[in-house]
């Protein structure tokens, strides 16, 4: 059952900081959809799963925080179970468009990527009752219940065919990809559709190559919205550094980086938004297994690549980030706080502690990184034209 949630005195329990709850009784409080993305939908979001100590299946809501103080400012709820609940990394940056206004995600019974829109209160309420009767996808277990919150609300549906299982759904441009997936010992396929028309034949955008023990190769897809799919990518020994680099990139673009320095090994993150413009964020091998902490920042030069390290001197490790638009700051989360490093030419400034790290009720205790959100969303005629496919 969805709860009506309080907004920050709540939250800042679980996270020790001064938070300003100004926001939160405000008569100029967003009533409309077309309100909150105007001015309402920035800052750092932040996907907890277990809000204020809830189910960790059914409390899952999308908070906008300060990125300076940590105080709550706007949340949204998600469909129940939209995502897993105990996983300890999905890729939720990566579910979201640009603008906000749709969030996609993936159920097992019945098989299915789903596609949410964001909504006001009231018209979600209609939605829950049309649900109920059978007429739309289901959302909320109680049609009764009054729904006094903008929530992500399912409107379309791609189903699996016969032997056919969907996951991995992403959204890029205006387009939604994920992954089919036929049987043992076929490679799965990524697929894409539009956002404007999922139920439409979808177009093949490449074949994931299976790798040991027939697994399928890790993908993803570049700020310039190209496909990447690791192995099918060769890799590229970079010279003229500190230690010995091997990349593969697309498009120009670096998505994966293994850097050996020191004794030590470090690579991209995992299923972590790819940074960009020959720049990537590496961490340890082997994360939390006595081994160093921080974070190696890698810069790709005409003549080989630089390295930065940054928090090398915090006790617990660095479990994720997010990007400033402009790639000239980062957020970074360890264990035990959120810091932020600005970043220039020359590589990067100080570290300043930000505020303790939240708390959900997943299985590694802290919600997952969607989007560092500098700005509102721009209006549709504002936004560059992006081709239909990668």
């Amino acid at each position: 059952m969805r709860r009506f949630l309080a907004l920050a005195p709540a939250v800042c329990l679980l996270a020790v900081t001064a938070c300003d709850t100004s926001g939160s009784s405000s008569d100029d409080s967003p009533e409309t959809v077309d309100e909150l993305t105007e001015s309402g939908l920035v800052g750092l979001a932040l996907l907890h799963r277990g809000y204020e100590g809830g189910d960790p299946e059914t409390d899952q809501v999308l908070v906008f925080h300060d990125p300076e103080t940590g105080a709550p400012e706007q949340r949204i709820v998600l469909p129940d179970g939209a995502v897993d609940p105990m996983a300890p990394e999905v890729p939720v940056h990566s579910r979201f468009s640009e603008d906000w206004q749709y969030f996609a995600f993936v159920t097992t019974e019945p098989n299915a990527v789903h596609l949410a829109s964001l909504t006001d209160p009231e018209d979600a309420e209609q939605m829950e009752q049309t649900a109920a009767a059978g007429e739309g996808p289901k959302g909320s277990e109680d049609p009764e219940e009054d729904i006094e919150e903008f929530s992500y609300q399912p409107v379309e549906t791609v189903a699996a065919g016969q032997d056919e299982i969907l996951s991995d759904p992403v959204i890029h441009g205006e387009r939604l990809w994920y992954v089919s997936a036929l049987g043992a010992g076929q490679p799965p396929q990524v697929m894409s559709v539009p956002l404007d028309a999922p139920d439409g034949t979808p177009n093949q955008e490449g074949s994931l190559a299976l790798g040991e023990e027939q697994a399928p190769s890790d993908w993803a897809i570049t700020p310039d919205g190209n496909l990447h799919i690791r192995n099918s990518v060769s890799t590229e020994q970079v010279t003229g550094g500190d230690g010995n680099l091997v990349v593969r990139s697309t498009g120009g673009t670096v998505v994966n980086a293994t850097l050996n320095t020191g004794g030590e090994q470090w690579q991209t993150f995992d299923d972590a938004p790819v940074w960009g413009d020959g720049h990537a964020l590496l961490r340890p091998e082997g994360v939390g297994d006595n081994g160093p902490n921080g974070v190696h920042l890698l810069a790709l030069q005409d003549q080989g690549y630089t390295t930065t390290q940054i928090l090398e001197d915090e006790t617990t490790p660095v479990v994720q980030y997010a990007l400033g638009a402009e790639r000239d700051a980062v957020l970074l989360q360890t264990e035990q706080a959120w810091f932020r490093v600005d970043l220039d030419e020359e590589g990067a400034a100080e570290s300043e502690e930000l505020f303790p790290r939240y708390h959900d009720a997943s299985m590694d205790g802290w919600p997952l990184v969607v989007r560092w959100a500098q700005e509102p969303p721009a209006e549709p005629e504002d936004e560059p034209s992006e081709s239909p496919s990668a």
